[in-house]
């Protein structure tokens, strides 16, 4: 089962979550949770971010196997963006989850999302990527965002959402081969344009602006996160100090 997490604080979440409920029949089984084949949606009162141990809330009405958090995305750069993205904190906790934690990431699942992504949108004025690993809630079981903004323009477009809501109900587990991408920056494009063009599917993605503070016990948090991971791939220098660590723990070394 794939749960899908809807704040209703959230303008774009709301807009995802209705797009949803159009798409096929929902039934509801309880106070904000419907069920519609293998999908469970979760109405929640409050922001995603701060949300912590929503999984363990769901498992009363089924497992998941991964939970999809539908959300708003802002930027000062205001570019419209569909993004995806793994969750935790490289750092301190300054907006949800757990300082120095990441949340497992779905790998597949999150290159699966992106991909359709990219088809849906083609025509649209959207950029569609990952970005890298950040902020919270902090829960168990594998999980990711999407998201649409940067502004409440893209958050209440109905077009953007349904793309979204669309997404969501086909995302499956596409076979790849698992990474960690380190390097570059926020929206990591070449990440982005390797999982889009080769059949590797990345997990947690550490940035340039948060290798400063990275040490080896991130690193294998990082590793730990990112199911089967085989390779890390570097962008630019500034990580390839971790280059022997990676390679002590068995996984190949790309650098781009």
């Amino acid at each position: 089962m794939i749960a899908i997490v809807i704040s209703k604080e959230d303008e774009a979440s709301v807009c995802i979550g209705k797009e949803l409920m159009s798409l096929q029949k929902w039934e509801e089984s309880g106070k904000n949770i419907y069920h519609s084949g293998d999908k469970l949606m979760y109405f929640i009162e409050n922001t995603h971010l701060y949300h912590d141990n929503i999984d363990e809330e769901i498992k009363k009405w089924g497992k998941a196997e991964a939970v999809i958090f539908a959300s708003r995305h802002s930027s000062a750069s205001e570019k419209k963006t569909l993004s995806v993205h793994p969750i935790g904190n490289f750092g301190e906790a300054k907006f949800g989850g757990k300082s120095r934690e990441l949340v497992k990431s779905a790998p597949l699942l999150m290159r699966n999302a992106l991909k359709h992504l990219q088809v849906k949108a083609g025509g649209m004025d959207y950029n569609v990527c990952y970005e890298v690993t950040h902020h919270g809630p902090y829960l168990s079981t594998p999980a990711f965002f999407i998201e649409t903004g940067s502004t409440q323009k893209e958050w209440n477009d109905r077009e953007a959402c349904r793309v979204i809501a669309e997404t969501i109900i086909e995302a499956k587990n596409e076979k790849a081969d698992t990474a960690i991408g380190i390097g570059g920056g926020h929206y990591a494009p070449r990440f982005t344009d390797i999982a889009m063009h080769k059949k590797i599917a990345f997990g947690h993605m550490i940035p340039d602006y948060r290798l400063p503070n990275i040490d080896e016990d991130m690193i294998q948090k990082a590793i730990d996160a990112t199911p089967d991971v085989k390779y890390a791939y570097f962008h630019g220098k500034k990580g390839r100090k971790f280059k022997n660590f990676f390679e002590d723990e068995g996984i190949e070394c790309i650098i781009k």
